[in-house]
């Protein structure tokens, strides 16, 4: 029972051995939800929900972070001014590349969780914002979206 509460399956699965919590710790409370639920998303099962619709309801849930966290955080955030790359601060933050944190995963969950990855980091100032981010919630949006048509046309099939 402590392992199904302590370090669940589906947020150890991961092709690279990466433990979910051991990046979204690092990062704001949107954003860890939105990466959390693509992390699981076709792992999780639920009593009484077919595998598809739990992974479409994971995926919708991931989409209503990232909703919230457009509406809510990124018109505070200042344009960046560090020198350092957004994928160097993840590495030195989180203790890995994005490559490896995305390596193995269905494409599009790939693509949203890079995107995200990039964009939530918890920073020690001020929450710091490039002009690609806007793009990169966007098209993380896409890329869900598209994964849930995907799996409703694999149903359909």
């Amino acid at each position: 029972m402590a392992e199904n509460v302590n370090h669940p399956k589906y947020y150890n699965s991961h092709p690279n051995g990466i433990e979910c919590i051991d990046i979204i710790r690092h990062y704001v409370c949107d954003i860890a939800n939105a990466i959390k639920y693509l992390w699981r998303a076709g792992l999780k099962n639920e009593m009484g929900m077919k595998d598809a619709e739990k992974e479409i309801e994971d995926l919708n849930k991931a989409l209503w972070y990232i909703c919230d966290y457009k509406k809510h955080l990124i018109p505070k955030m200042e344009k960046l001014t560090q020198t350092t790359t957004i994928e160097v601060r993840v590495k030195q933050t989180t203790g890995y590349h994005i490559q490896e944190i995305t390596e193995g995963l269905d494409k599009l969950i790939a693509t949203s969780l890079q995107c995200l990855l990039r964009n939530g980091l918890i920073w020690n100032s001020k929450e710091l914002c490039h002009e690609l981010w806007f793009d990169d919630i966007d098209k993380a949006t896409n890329a869900i979206l598209q994964r849930i048509s995907d799996i409703k046309n694999n149903i359909n099939d």
